[in-house]
C-alpha cells in the first residue's frame, strides 16, 4: 500500500523545485588525526547508477560546504571524495530545518597485509538434490596502528574454491550495512578481489554452486590471511564429514543443521572436507538438474515477482535461501540454550511469518514499478530502505523456526 501511494503522490501531484539545503561537514584523515585541506568532495545522488549532483573543496580546517544545491531533504544523497586511492562516503543527514551534515573520516593508504587477519569465517553448504549450494562469509580484521586502509593493485582479497567453481558471486558489507557486489577475478591462486580493507571489519560474503554426488564432494576453501576461528553449518545433518580440521560441535534436530567447528588456521592453509550421502530431496516442482550454477547476485533479499517474470523465481529463491539459512546458522549458535529452554507458540510464528511475507511482497513490487519507470526514483530509494530495515529488523527478533519456514518451502508465494 505505501508503495502504491508514493506512485499516486508521484503522478498526481505535481513536481516542485527543491529548497536551496545548506549541506556541510569535514574530511579528517584517521591515521594523522588531522583535518585534510583542498580535498574535492561530491555530492552524489542514486538515479540510474550515482549521479554527481555538486562538488566542493575542503578548506585549510578540511571543512566543506554544498550551499547552492536544489536537493531535497527527503531524498538520498551521499558525500563522497577519493583519498590516497581509496573511495570514502557518507549518508547526508538532514535535520528538521532542511540543513544536513556529513563527515568523512580517510585514512593514510598501505600496500602491506601484515595487520590483516580474519577472526571467523562462517560456512553454510546446503546439499539438495544433486546440487549443493554454499556461502562463506570472512569477517576480515584490519588492525593496522596507526589505522590505514589496506590497497593493492594485485587484490586485496585473495580466496580458494573448490574445483568445477567458474565463477563465484562476492559481495562485501557496504554503507548502511547495504551488500556491495564485487567482482570476482581469477588467478593461479584462485580468485580475488579489489576491494579497500578499511580500518576496522570488513565482511566478504561469497556464494557459489556446484555439482553434489552423495559418493563424495570435496569442499575446500582458505585464504591468505590467518582464521582465528571457523564455523561450519551443514544441512542436511545426515551427511557424513570427513575433514583433518573440523570437528563436530553440536546438532539441531529441529532445524536440520549440524554444526562443525575449527581453531587457529595458519595464513595461506588450505581447509578441505569431505562431504558424503543423500543430500536433502528436491522441494516440489524444484528441477534436480537445474539451478544454474554460480549465477548469484549477491542480494539479501528474495524478490516475489509476477507471472511474466517466473523464469527468475529459482535463482532469486536460491540467494534468499542461503541468506535465511545463514541467518538461522548464525542464530542458533548464540541462542541455542535460550531457544531450547523457551520456544515461541505457533501462533507467534505465523504473525511474524504474515509480516515478513507482506514486507517481501512490498519489496518485490517496489522493485518491479521502479523497473518499469511508474516510480520516481527519489520515492523509490527512500521507500526501498525504509523496507527493507523493517524486515532486517524483523527476522533478527525472529525465531528460528520462521527462518526454516521459508527454507523448506518449494516456491516463493
Amino acid at each position: 500500500m505505501r508503495a502504491f501511494l508514493a506512485i499516486v503522490v508521484s503522478v498526481l501531484v505535481q513536481p516542485q523545485a527543491y529548497a536551496q539545503a545548506r549541506i556541510h561537514g569535514q574530511v579528517v584523515n584517521g591515521t594523522r588525526r588531522q583535518p585534510v585541506a583542498g580535498q574535492e568532495v561530491r555530492l552524489l545522488q542514486p538515479r540510474g547508477g550515482m549521479q554527481q549532483v555538486g562538488v566542493t573543496t575542503t578548506d585549510a580546517k578540511g571543512r566543506f560546504e554544498f550551499s547552492q544545491v536544489p536537493a531535497d531533504p527527503s531524498s538520498f544523497y551521499l558525500a563522497s571524495t577519493v583519498f590516497a586511492g581509496v573511495p570514502y562516503n557518507a549518508p547526508v543527514q538532514f535535520d528538521s530545518s532542511g540543513q544536513a551534515g556529513a563527515d568523512l573520516t580517510v585514512y593514510d593508504a598501505t600496500h602491506s597485509p601484515l595487520a590483516l587477519r580474519v577472526k571467523v569465517l562462517r560456512v553454510l553448504a546446503l546439499a539438495h538434490g544433486s546440487r549443493v549450494r554454499v556461502r562463506e562469509e570472512y569477517e576480515v580484521e584490519n588492525a593496522s596502528r596507526p589505522p590505514r586502509a589496506y590497497s593493492q593493485a594485485g587484490g586485496t582479497f585473495h580466496f580458494r574454491l573448490p574445483a568445477g567453481v567458474n565463477q563465484p558471486s562476492v559481495a562485501v558489507t557496504g554503507l548502511m550495512n547495504m551488500p556491495l557486489p564485487q567482482d570476482a577475478e581469477a588467478d593461479q591462486r584462485g580468485f580475488f578481489i579489489r576491494y579497500p580493507l578499511k580500518p576496522g571489519t570488513t565482511e566478504v560474503a561469497i556464494q557459489y554452486e556446484s555439482d553434489y554426488n552423495p559418493s563424495g564432494y570435496r569442499w575446500t576453501s582458505g585464504t591468505d590471511y590467518p582464521i582465528d576461528r571457523v564455523e561450519f553449518y551443514l544441512s542436511p545433518p545426515t551427511l557424513r564429514v570427513d575433514s583433518p580440521d573440523l570437528k563436530p560441535a553440536g546438532k539441531d534436530d529441529a532445524h536440520q543443521i549440524v554444526k562443525y567447528e575449527a581453531g587457529a588456521i595458519p595464513a595461506g592453509a588450505e581447509l578441505v572436507a569431505r562431504l558424503s550421502g543423500e543430500a536433502a530431496p528436491p522441494a516440489a516442482g524444484e528441477p534436480s538438474d537445474e539451478g544454474g550454477s554460480d549465477n548469484g547476485e549477491g542480494q539479501d533479499t528474495v524478490k516475489v515477482v509476477p507471472d511474466a517474470m517466473t523464469r527468475l523465481r529459482w535463482p532469486l529463491a536460491g540467494c534468499f535461501l542461503l541468506v535465511l539459512l545463514w541467518a538461522l546458522g548464525v542464530r542458533v549458535a548464540k541462542e541455542w540454550p535460550q531457544r531450547a529452554a523457551a520456544r515461541p507458540t505457533a501462533q507467534v510464528q505465523q504473525q511474524l511469518q504474515a509480516k515478513a511475507e507482506k514486507l517481501l511482497n512490498s519489496l518485490a513490487d517496489l522493485d518491479e514499478l521502479f523497473a518499469a519507470g511508474k516510480i520516481a526514483e527519489r520515492h523509490y530509494w527512500r521507500e526501498r530502505l525504509e523496507l527493507k530495515a523493517k524486515l532486517v529488523a524483523l527476522l533478527k527478533k525472529s525465531p528460528p523456526a520462521l527462518l526454516e519456514s521459508y527454507a523448506s518451502r518449494s516456491q516463493p508465494r
